[in-house]
């Protein structure tokens, strides 16, 4: 119950609470108490939390009874955790007395802090409802809410809510004034020439047309993927912006790509994971399989005297016990994560759960629900992705062994999604890396802990050749150009320079008033620059091992800093959103670049050639918060915004351009990268099979290949290196289109997707605009 007085009391103290609970009904003061008599379990402990992140006053009825209750100190834990405001009665005390004083301190409770906690509540239910329009807040209550920026740091999800309420506003905001506008200019045209307003209202039906046509063609994909591929495989004759956003939405839409029917009802998976054969139980006993790979065959064959397995499987099985635990019940929509038999994560879903699987890796979950599967995040407790286009629910799951394939069974079918982007080189889940560094030759890469750890790590296969400890905690880290050293700061006053030849580190004292970011290094590796996130840049000399001058900022506080892609300045970016760009030399005076509209912190910024730059942070994928510069006019700089809209984070921590400077990735604290073509933006592709949050992308031409093709290498929080082949002529209408073709082909093959008569036609019904 919002803004509710959440009292917290002993159940040996029953009879006074009992008392105070009429003087507070009396009074008109809303209250939650636990009446049920729930154990005190993972049950109680969610409901107790939500009902205390919700109260506007923790009341705490206090008592040798209640000091001594290991669940009234629980409750008192959660309102220490959620900022709540806490006020203590002694159990014995006169009671109206005491209702009195409970309810002065609830009104002042609720009117300083009612806003903080109904924006604390109302995100967290539309987290767990799945992240949907539904709950958003309208655009006056958003503007309350957003105030609280001013009074105190909001956490991720409330971030994630306001951006998704700013979202849908901006979206309704633009209807209203597209529709005054088509109101306005079909007014003022029955003003003109009659011939004027024939091209008037021909040009505005068209225009109407287009929009209605474009969220005709959202709708289908939501309602009916295939039918979005349909869509979109008759797209592609040009680049405009409208049809690049069926494209990427019908694209974004997972659909089965492998299915093979069974000659009686399936039960379940024979096995805890899918290897060289696929094998299903079925309801009579008998087994059936096919090969994993023979993805040209439509039907399994019996396993001729093969016994059926025991339900927990005798195939491809671990090599060591779980540490992880997915629980369900059937019809409810929400699953609890348990980590080394401790509760963990719990997940929201859109609809009851019907089966769980865990992934050999112990990163995901795929949950079949009544509308899909729902591809958990666990590292992050949120459901990624909704695996779609099976047209019956689910009864059982399996991975691959690999952990890059679900399959899923329902009834005499057997259907299966791709659940991998890009080939996972380094896989280290106890470990958090923190960067991904060019080495000394083309076949190898460096990859950096935050434990201080390096690595020198085969491309093509991801075999680790060579490893260093340089201790202490990484924050960042940088290397020379010919990627003799590397430099590693952290939270402590000192830059450490690791020989990446013979592991020796060397260390170097910075002022104590600077906290770092990441350093850069010269061109000719003979400088370092290191930024201050409260200050200006530090110049240390690499040979000397010391800090021989500072560049100044006219807006102190440098959150990144890279060389411009000419080598001949560097790029500084500060905490409110602005670049400058200075010459290579202790005391030289920054000239002011630009500053992105929304102010916000930028992290990192990524170049190329062009020259093409790009500033990411904190509100990267909101509106105004990403501007992208671009060649313009007679050298100078033209800057344009674009939107992201990533799954579940507006925070990005890593950007990099392909090779060619045609395309260019930025990575998000969820993990998804979102990939751009650089010319239009869009359309863009998603990659959010990536687990962890992404903390840096390196871009670097395809081994062999010279500047004719690249690939990109994200490093996550949750240990793993992935590589992804850069594709820019992949990003564009025509190329997205083919690929729409290619899927719809390919459902049709499999049998999930019937083709409609030729009369029908390919497009949405739309009504005309007259």
């Amino acid at each position: 119950m919002l803004h509710s007085v959440f009292i917290s009391y002993s159940r040996l103290d029953s009879s006074w609470v009992d008392g105070l609970v009429q003087r507070l009904e009396a009074r008109g003061i809303d209250f939650w108490i636990d009446r049920t008599g729930i154990p005190f379990s993972v049950p109680w402990r969610e409901e107790v939390e939500d009902a205390v992140q919700a109260c506007g006053l923790f009341l705490v009825c206090d008592s040798a009874h209640w000091q001594a209750s290991g669940p009234c100190r629980t409750e008192a834990s959660y309102a220490e955790q959620h900022g709540k405001v806490r006020l203590d009665v002694m159990v014995g005390q006169d009671l109206d007395s005491a209702a009195d004083q409970i309810g002065r301190m609830w009104r002042q409770a609720v009117s300083r802090h009612g806003v903080a906690t109904e924006l604390s509540v109302k995100a967290r239910d539309w987290e767990r409802g799945g992240r949907g329009n539904k709950g958003l807040a309208p655009l006056k209550l958003r503007r309350k809410l957003a105030a609280l920026r001013q009074e105190r740091e909001l956490s991720r999800i409330e971030h994630a809510y306001l951006a998704a309420s700013r979202r849908r506003a901006w979206r309704q905001v633009a209807v209203s004034v597209g529709l005054t506008l088509l109101l306005t200019v079909a007014y003022a045209s029955g003003r003109v020439a009659p011939g004027v307003e024939k091209e008037v209202n021909k040009r505005l039906g068209e225009q109407a047309e287009q929009y209605m046509r474009t969220q005709a063609a959202l709708s289908v994909i939501e309602r009916d993927p295939y039918q979005g591929l349909r869509l979109a495989s008759a797209l592609g004759d040009n680049e405009s912006a409208k049809d690049a956003d069926v494209l990427e939405t019908a694209l974004a839409a997972n659909v089965p790509d492998d299915a093979f029917g069974l000659s009686a009802v399936g039960e379940r998976f024979a096995d805890p994971t899918v290897g060289d054969q696929v094998r299903v139980v079925a309801r009579d006993g008998t087994v059936w399989s096919r090969r994993a790979g023979d993805r040209g065959r439509r039907s399994a064959a019996r396993s001729s005297g093969a016994k059926a397995p025991s339900a927990s499987g005798d195939g491809a099985g671990r090599s060591k016990a779980p540490t992880v635990d997915v629980r369900w019940r059937p019809g409810s929509a929400r699953i609890q994560v348990l980590r080394h038999g401790r509760l963990w994560r719990t997940v929201v879903l859109e609809s009851p759960a019907r089966a769980a699987r865990l992934s050999p890796d112990e990163r995901w979950s795929a949950v079949a629900t009544d509308t899909g599967v729902a591809l958990v995040d666990l590292t992050r407790g949120t459901v990624r992705e909704s695996l779609r286009g099976v047209p019956a629910p689910l009864t059982d799951l399996v991975w691959t062994a690999r952990g890059d394939r679900v399959w899923g069974l329902s009834g005499r079918r057997v259907v299966s999604w791709q659940v991998a982007d890009g080939e996972v080189l380094l896989d280290r889940p106890d470990e958090w890396f923190q960067a991904v560094l060019p080495a000394h030759d083309e076949a190898h890469l460096w990859v950096v802990s935050r434990a201080g750890r390096l690595r020198l790590v085969t491309r093509a296969t991801g075999a680790v050749v060579r490893t260093h400890e340089a201790g202490g905690v990484v924050g960042s880290a940088a290397v020379d150009p010919g990627s003799a050293h590397a430099a590693l700061v952290g939270a402590e006053a000192e830059v450490r320079i690791v020989d990446l030849t013979t592991g020796k580190v060397s260390r170097i004292p910075m002022s104590s008033g600077c906290v770092m970011a990441k350093p850069v290094y010269s061109p000719d590796g003979l400088t370092l620059y290191v930024p201050c996130l409260h200050g200006g840049v530090l110049v240390v000399d690499t040979r000397t091992r010391s800090v021989t001058g500072k560049i100044d900022v006219p807006e102190p506080g440098v959150s990144a800093l890279t060389l411009d892609p000419s080598g001949s300045q560097l790029l500084l970016a500060t905490g409110k959103g602005s670049l400058y760009a200075a010459p290579l030399r202790p005391g030289a005076r920054p000239a002011f670049l630009h500053r992105v509209d929304c102010g916000p912190r930028i992290d990192t910024i990524a170049t190329a050639p062009g020259p093409w730059i790009a500033p990411v942070g904190y509100g990267t994928g909101l509106a105004g918060c990403t501007q992208i510069a671009r060649p313009g006019d007679g050298g100078d700089l033209r800057w344009d915004s674009l939107i992201d809209s990533p799954p579940d984070s507006v925070l990005a921590l890593a950007a990099a351009f392909d090779p060619s400077g045609r395309a260019f990735a930025i990575g998000f604290s969820d993990g998804s990268v979102v990939l751009h073509p650089s010319a239009n933006f869009m359309p863009r592709r998603t990659l959010s099979h990536v687990a962890g949050g992404v903390r840096s992308l390196l871009s670097l031409p395809a081994a062999g290949s010279g500047v004719g093709g690249g690939d990109l290498y994200v490093a996550t929080r949750s240990g793993l290196v992935v590589r992804v082949a850069w594709c820019p002529s992949c990003l564009s209408n025509k190329a997205m289109a083919r690929a729409a073709d290619q899927r719809l082909r390919r459902a049709k093959e499999i049998g999930s997707y019937e083709p409609p008569t030729a009369s029908a036609s390919p497009a949405p019904t739309v009504r005309r605009s007259t």
